[in-house]
């Protein structure tokens, strides 16, 4: 979500109806960080500001960027902003770690941003998947790096690009003075392990698992199509949408599956991301239709036989793309039992997720290597 529609972008009226709600809803605490009544923690190290946006995706790497700030600068403070909350990810994730303060943060409104520079005095900014906030850039005096967010209105120190589109947009722009090789956080946070529960469930390797990932629009097309192939009936679908909305006509949602054995032509909803590795493992082959981060990543994490449905999603040419869905179910049947092809797919995706994971990683170093100097 844009900052400018959560109220925590520079627009006057967005800023207060949000404002009003919060106050509507009990939410005091979240009214008065989005105007900046905000406060470090205790202590007398400089502030690390690391500003997350409203999506978990930008939660999760705010608290990957705590714990490797805490790890190489013992001797600042640290504060997490971010514009939504999800408990049980920082329940999970969050560490108990001394001098880091967690919160909601502040809208880009010029005097808000005035007074959270002034109670915070930052040595250093982070910029954890946010909508790039206009003020606080044109305003701050502090280097300020910016991790898989959209292009500025204002020069960055370093920005770290999520994909090679991404860099080029950078590299036009010259609004970072230092720019990273590409590299998506969210291959760090996937699981590289396999659950092969999931596929005894179904009925072991006699019945094949598919999963197939799309949007709301492309699902009428392919269930007709899935329902077409020979092996409809035998096999098990697995089906997710990326919107997360209802998967009209599935046999059942995973939430509500009492993980009884699945009968032959079950089409099983993951209606939550966290079936995903479990699907990734037990699935014979997968289609992304709409390549999202977290059913991209864990797909190939898992060593899956993948294909796209459209380029671009990864930079590895040896992931097979097919846009059209005859395409897709002649890949599948032809896969059913040709178990030589389906592993060399399968290497090809395991082989692209570590060499992002790598990237991801090297990346981090040279960040925090810039936070060193702050």
């Amino acid at each position: 979500m844009a900052a400018v529609d959560s109220g925590y972008g520079g627009g006057f009226w967005p800023v207060w109806r949000a404002t009003v709600q919060d106050y509507r809803s009990g939410a005091g605490a979240r009214a008065r960080a989005r105007h900046g009544f905000l406060t470090p923690p205790e202590g007398r190290g400089r502030v690390v500001w690391i500003k997350a946006g409203g999506t978990p995706e930008s939660l999760r790497l705010g608290v990957e960027l705590v714990g490797a700030v805490r790890e190489r600068r013992k001797d600042v403070r640290i504060v997490m902003t971010f514009e939504n909350e999800d408990p049980d990810l920082l329940q999970t994730w969050m560490q108990p770690w001394r001098g880091v303060g967690v919160g909601y943060g502040p809208c880009d409104r010029p005097a808000v941003v005035r007074r959270v520079l002034r109670r915070f005095q930052p040595c250093g900014i982070l910029l954890a998947e946010s909508e790039p906030p206009s003020q606080l850039l044109h305003d701050v005096q502090v280097p300020v790096a910016a991790v898989g967010t959209p292009l500025p209105g204002a020069p960055v120190r370093v920005a770290w690009p999520l994909s090679a589109e991404t860099q080029r947009a950078w590299e036009s722009s010259g609004l970072a003075t230092e720019l990273m090789v590409p590299a998506d956080p969210q291959a760090r946070f996937t699981e590289a392990q396999a659950d092969v529960v999931l596929r005894a469930l179904a009925g072991g390797e006699t019945r094949r698992l598919w999963w197939w990932h799309g949007e709301a629009q492309q699902w009428p097309a392919w269930l007709a199509a899935w329902r077409g192939a020979e092996f409809s009936g035998t096999d098990v679908l697995l089906a997710s949408l990326e919107s997360g909305a209802v998967l009209p006509q599935a046999s059942l949602s995973a939430s509500g599956w009492d993980r009884r054995k699945l009968p032959g032509g079950s089409i099983l909803h993951l209606d939550d991301p966290r079936w995903f590795a479990a699907a990734a493992s037990a699935a014979h082959a997968i289609h992304l239709a709409a390549p999202g981060r977290g059913a991209l990543w864990q797909s190939l994490a898992a060593g899956a036989a993948v294909t796209l449905g459209a380029a671009g999603a990864t930079r590895d040419p040896s992931l097979p793309v097919l846009a059209r869905i005859p395409d897709v179910i002649e890949q599948w049947r032809g896969l059913r039992d040709d178990e030589q092809r389906r592993r060399g797919l399968g290497d090809a995706a395991r082989r692209r997720f570590w060499e992002e994971r790598r990237q991801v990683d090297a990346n981090l170093t040279v960040l925090m290597d810039q936070v060193w100097t702050w």
